[in-house]
């Protein structure tokens, strides 16, 4: 098949799974749609299907320390409870689907793995996925996100932490409930609250050797009965951090502020992470690569000068081999990625899977 007919087919299948998303972990027909463009338009590919998640394998004349490249498939769930594509997954799968036609006629010396991943939104799926990575003794894998705000096509890479560790923290004070003009009959959660905001901001300002953030996403405490004070309350955080270590000792840090603050007041604490990411860190070696490949094309290569602030769950992967992740840019002036307005670009489609090809034949 001529090479702008198998584009056209990759843009149908993207545009096909954009119109039918589905939430994290439910990924069904998004799944079924992947694996039936690809077993009906290949013949020397091996499909894995694995429950959740499916992985495709082209063998190489030598098996040892094959690489691969992972895609993810879930959509966003928004406000009103409906999944819908506002990050880009449609394109991401796509593309790989799409590089699932070339490999199957490739000649490669090594083995590539393609991995089709669910619920990359809650940090779930890379966590699953992640233990072919052992499995198969996987020596380097390669990975990309769409990203707003840099020209169209543009490979954008960074040496060491691509995007940030992050989690949703969640802190439940329990005290107990008093009338307001007689608060010292009661145990009120509002001053461990404000502690912990005081604390958090403390904690951000101190020195780092990366970006270190928290963010307060929401605070319930207490009614609105004027004559009834608080007896418990709930504080929503989000700390995210650039190095993985800086991570651990931060969110330690407001955990243990937590703990102690409710043993000084007579508070039960109960605290939860929420939806947790590690650093998403790239092997330099990798990124060479990547650059060489870029190179060879004509694109332009952007290096930003931090990491994104956003999560992403590739750094599971990372945790157990080598390997890169890329930011491909769909248009300075593109809709932000989680907005209403923001759909996948699909000139990008062709660029990204030319870079994929320069990194299987690199060996």
């Amino acid at each position: 098949m001529k090479k702008d007919q198998n584009l056209e087919l990759i843009v149908r299948l993207r545009k096909e799974l954009h119109n039918n998303p589905e939430m994290s972990m439910k990924e069904v027909k998004t799944k079924r749609i992947l694996m039936d463009f690809i077993k009906t338009r290949t013949k020397s590919l091996e499909i894995a299907d694995m429950g959740l998640w499916f992985y495709v394998l082209k063998k190489g004349k030598d098996h040892s320390s094959p690489i691969a490249f992972r895609a993810d498939y879930d959509a966003v769930t928004c406000a009103d409870g409906c999944p819908r594509h506002l990050c880009g997954h449609d394109g991401h799968s796509a593309v790989l689907a799409g590089f699932s036609l070339w490999l199957d006629t490739a000649r490669l010396e090594k083995d590539v793995y393609l991995i089709f991943q669910p619920g990359e939104e809650n940090g779930r799926g890379a966590a699953i996925c992640s233990a072919l990575i052992e499995e198969k003794s996987i020596a380097e894998i390669y990975g990309f996100h769409n990203i707003p705000g840099y020209a169209c096509g543009a490979v954008i890479l960074l040496n060491h932490t691509f995007a940030c560790a992050s989690t949703g923290l969640e802190i439940k004070f329990l005290g107990k409930q008093s009338h307001a003009a007689y608060p010292e009959n009661g145990v009120n959660p509002a001053n461990a609250i404000a502690e912990i905001i005081r604390s958090l901001n403390e904690a951000i300002q101190e020195k780092h050797k990366g970006i270190v953030l928290g963010t307060v996403i929401g605070i319930e405490a207490g009614s609105h009965s004027y004559g009834v004070a608080a007896g418990e309350g709930t504080m929503r955080l989000t700390l995210r951090a650039e190095y993985q270590d800086e991570y651990d000792a931060f969110v330690a840090k407001i955990e243990k502020k937590a703990e102690e603050l409710a043993s000084d007041s007579g508070l039960a604490v109960e605290i939860s992470r929420i939806e947790e990411f590690p650093a998403t860190i790239n092997d330099k070696e990798c990124v060479d690569r990547l650059h060489k490949a870029a190179q060879k094309m004509n694109r332009r290569i952007v290096y930003p000068d931090e990491p994104f602030r956003w999560s992403e769950d590739f750094g599971y992967y990372l945790q157990k081999t080598r390997g890169a992740f890329m930011g491909i840019g769909c248009g300075v002036d593109h809709p932000a990625l989680h907005t209403m307005e923001y759909e996948f670009e699909d000139e990008i489609i062709e660029s990204v899977i030319e870079m994929y090809k320069g990194i299987a034949l690199f060996r």
